[in-house]
């Protein structure tokens, strides 16, 4: 029932299908009053009453149960309109072969009845005939000799039918689909959009919130530090004198994280450049403030995941950043090891003043989320006076 609904919906015979119902019926008439020989006024106003009935119902009766979902009125709709068809065959004795107006009722059967109905339905149209041809002719030879042409009448129409039905749908799957793929194609640019603007607008938080929390920190400072300083500049000399150096040292941190926060912006990962120099750009704050820098390579160079090169460049950006800001040291080192076939390892250390706890800030712990969503791992080591040294080892391709 489901199915048959589905084909009401998606394919209805228009105006061109009920004008060629009532051609049909009207050519089988004029085939038959052409074909009559003997004249009965009685029976001929019979046949035109019949025959008005007839494409009456097989035009708006059609029309209305195609837009019915019970299949009653359907049962009813042939029911009613093969005993027409048939007695209306008797009528006119088999002339003009008049059998062709039962042929559009095999049309609606193939649109109307679902699934083993349209057989019964045309079993029935065909018995109809039957009927009709035994009432006139009194014999069975009759019946027979004119029986396969109303079957392959029959035939001709249900597949037919079935043709034009198949192609209006795929029509208008065609047609839906097409829809269907310009609404996707408008939300995935209203989509598109709305992650460029968040993108965007997410850069623009960031950075509101660099400014915020690392120029801004900074300022501030050093505002308070130089006006410590001339509050106490005519009393305590040397006092006045050490909170400048820390201004000015505080000044030197800011200028650091401010170019850190341009490079930062500026750097392309589309860019082709070597991890060597990619490193060197990212050690370039050190040197800014006479922390020295050292790089050592172990191995060729292998061609990294992209994923790969990108963690690696943030490791030392992050580390370069606490050293300068943190470890007054006088020397940072990096060496990336290319000897293992499966593994590369990167080690990071510095001669500063170390820590005697090791305290994972929001930096740091980012880069520990980095290297595990990349199956690597991630060791920190750290004592007063000791410095501070990272050791990290990732696999060279990433599976996902």
């Amino acid at each position: 029932m489901t199915s048959n609904k589905i084909i009401n919906q998606e394919f209805k015979l228009k105006g061109s299908a009920d004008l060629a119902f009532a051609v049909v019926v009207l050519a089988s008439y004029f085939a038959m009053f052409s074909s009559l020989r003997e004249t009965n006024f009685v029976k001929l106003l019979i046949m035109v009453i019949l025959g008005i009935a007839y494409i009456a119902i097989g035009i708006y009766g059609y029309n209305f149960i195609s837009k019915q979902s019970s299949f009653f009125w359907i049962l009813i709709y042939f029911l009613i309109q093969i005993p027409i068809g048939s007695i209306i065959v008797f009528l006119g004795n088999g002339s003009g072969f008049s059998a062709i107006l039962l042929l559009p009722l095999a049309g609606h059967a193939v649109v109307l009845a679902p699934g083993y109905w349209l057989y019964l339905i045309n079993l029935l149209i065909v018995s109809g005939y039957v009927w009709a041809v035994r009432q006139y002719t009194g014999n069975l030879s009759e019946v027979w000799s004119s029986l396969p042409t109303i079957l392959a009448g029959l035939i001709y129409i249900m597949v037919f039918t079935q043709m034009a039905i198949d192609e209006e749908r795929s029509k208008r799957e065609v047609e839906r689909l097409v829809l269907e793929l310009e609404d996707v194609n408008e939300k995935l640019r209203s989509y598109a959009n709305e992650v460029e603007q968040l993108t965007v607008i997410k850069e623009r938080n960031r950075i509101a919130r660099e400014i915020h929390d690392g120029l801004g920190h900074y300022l501030t400072t050093i505002h308070m530090q130089l006006q410590v300083a001339q509050a106490v500049i005519d009393e305590n000399p040397d006092k006045a004198k050490d909170s400048i150096e820390k201004a000015r040292s505080q000044s030197q941190i800011a200028l650091i994280d401010v170019r850190r926060s341009v490079s930062t912006l500026r750097y392309d990962q589309t860019e082709k450049e070597s991890i060597k120099d990619a490193l060197d750009r990212a050690m370039r704050p050190c040197d800014w403030i006479g922390i020295r820098s050292h790089l050592e390579i172990i191995g060729d160079e292998k061609g990294l995941d992209e994923t790969v090169r990108s963690t690696i460049y943030r490791i030392v950006q992050e580390t370069v950043n606490n050293t300068c800001k943190y470890s007054k040291a006088d020397n940072y080192y990096c060496q990336i090891n290319y000897s293992d076939s499966e593994n590369l390892s990167l080690i990071i250390y510095d001669d500063g003043i170390g820590m005697s706890e090791f305290r994972s800030g929001y930096g740091l712990q980012g880069l520990r989320e980095r290297i595990e969503l990349l199956d690597g791992t991630l060791n920190f080591q750290t004592f007063p006076q000791k410095g501070f040294r990272i050791e990290i080892e990732l696999p060279y391709d990433q599976k996902n």
